[in-house]
């Protein structure tokens, strides 16, 4: 399909099985669709448009290619009209990482590992920002700040990357400590800082919102093998601080930032019995952390803005750890809603995800759930139908 395509979508309502609310599949079971990665801006600010990756394609001839999809490319889709627009073509779209800029004009994603490109909504005029060094190969999910004026985003050396198309593939990785960068990149003139560099597996860049001074990222790997994960420097390169101190047994996973920029929320658990996860927090002015809220076997959290509510999505065994036999849980196929006020968690759906390898991506099949702008519903992806497709489950 060519950029510009547009497909008239017929939206079919669900009532969940478990809780009676109603959720709504907005992309055709028999074609492959997901969400974006669960912290990056994927509606318009007024609710009315949603952003989304994959193809009306066979999915027969969808191939594989680790962490994009060679045939998926960006879409957007009109809540209202259920209008679907192409905004992006060819081969190479890393559709999970992709995010709409802060006043809804632009598409900013990665291209082949390597470019960043931008796509202006309304014309789909589309630029390259900045191309990697051939020496390096662009990895993972890049994140602007609260203006989308600047970039933070991490860099492998290209002799030291591995197609992660496995879990088998994502345990090497660690195994090999690559040589990984941590930089900013100016997105009005393309300049890129390196602020850290190190001969080890790094992940998950973020700016903090509204604070550009302050930049947090992660030691990469399988869980119970990463002794510190969540780490913070300033946006010039000084004061590389660990975000929290873990306990010798205690595994910290899938962290972000509250919208509002107030603290970083992560989930903690711990090998063997008994099998507890929590809801944690710290602050990165003091780097005090807590205990907020003991949490069913959720994968990943999402807040709402200012970080009173909170969605996360059950889980099965984790695959991202080397000692899986410790690690063995009863499969959860409840999406959670957290109140963090009142202590209180309830089941929001039931979103049954297989948490397969699908098409060679590791991540396409996870629910990765996040709110609405307007908090009256829950967007989330799940192969629950056979491929991939994406929903929302209303809260009201």
């Amino acid at each position: 399909m060519m950029k510009g395509n547009q497909v008239q979508l017929t939206f079919e309502e669900l009532v969940d099985a478990k809780t009676g609310r109603t959720t709504i599949r907005l992309t055709p079971k028999e074609n492959i669709f997901h969400r974006n990665y669960f912290y990056q801006k994927c509606f318009t600010s007024d609710n009315k448009k949603l952003l989304i990756g994959g193809t009306f394609d066979d999915p027969d001839s969808v191939m594989s290619c680790d962490d994009f999809k060679s045939s998926l490319n960006y879409h957007l889709l009109d809540l209202e009209s259920g209008l679907i627009t192409q905004l992006t073509e060819g081969n190479g779209d890393n559709t999970f990482g992709g995010f709409l800029s802060h006043d809804d004009q632009y598409l900013y994603y990665v291209k082949n590992r390597k470019a960043l490109n931008r796509v202006q909504l309304n014309t789909l005029e589309e630029i390259t920002i900045f191309e990697s060094d051939s020496k390096w190969v662009a990895y993972g999910t890049w994140v602007a700040n609260s203006t989308t004026t600047k970039m933070v985003g991490i860099e492998i050396a290209k002799d030291d990357y591995i197609n992660l198309d496995t879990w088998d593939a994502f345990a090497k990785m660690y195994e090999r400590n690559p040589l990984c960068r941590l930089f900013t990149l100016d997105l009005t003139t393309g300049e890129q800082k390196i602020i850290h560099q190190e001969k080890r597996w790094l992940g998950h860049p973020m700016y903090r919102p509204f604070d550009d001074k302050t930049v947090a990222f992660c030691h990469e790997g399988p869980h119970d093998l990463v002794k510190t994960r969540i780490w913070f420097i300033d946006e010039d390169g000084s004061n590389l601080r660990a975000g929290i101190n873990q306990d010798e047994d205690e595994h910290c996973t899938h962290e972000f930032w509250v919208p509002d920029g107030s603290l970083m929320y992560y989930v903690s658990f711990y090998s063997g019995a008994p099998k507890h996860r929590f809801i944690c927090s710290v602050n990165p002015d003091t780097l005090e952390s807590k205990k907020i809220l003991q949490m069913p076997n959720c994968s990943h959290l999402m807040s709402n803005y200012n970080g009173t509510l909170l969605v996360g999505d059950g889980t099965c065994s984790p695959m991202d750890v080397a000692n899986k036999e410790a690690n063995q849980i009863e499969t959860d196929n409840d999406l959670y809603l957290f109140d963090i006020a009142n202590s209180r968690v309830s089941s929001i759906a039931e979103h049954h995800s297989s948490w397969d390898v699908f098409k060679g991506s590791r991540q396409i099949t996870h629910p990765h759930p996040s709110f609405t702008p307007d908090n009256t519903a829950i967007l989330w992806s799940s192969d629950c139908e056979g491929n991939t497709a994406v929903y929302l489950t209303k809260l009201e």
